[in-house]
């Protein structure tokens, strides 16, 4: 897959993510424990989308 890189879907993707992330510390917490994969797989998923549309280097730096 060559996707072009959009750097405000993966900023929007990484705050996502990260706001979930915080989501499944507070369950951690708590007693709703069967909800914290569904938010794990969450956060997961909109780091991936993050990383997939932001701006990648080119070969041009490797030897």
């Amino acid at each position: 897959m060559n996707e072009q890189p959009a750097p405000a879907l993966a900023y929007e993707e990484q705050h996502r993510g990260e706001n979930l992330a915080h989501r499944v510390q507070e369950l951690c917490a708590d007693t709703a424990q069967w909800t914290v994969s569904h938010y794990q797989d969450a956060a997961r998923n909109a780091f991936e989308n993050a990383a997939a549309h932001t701006e990648q280097p080119d070969d041009g730096w490797r030897r």
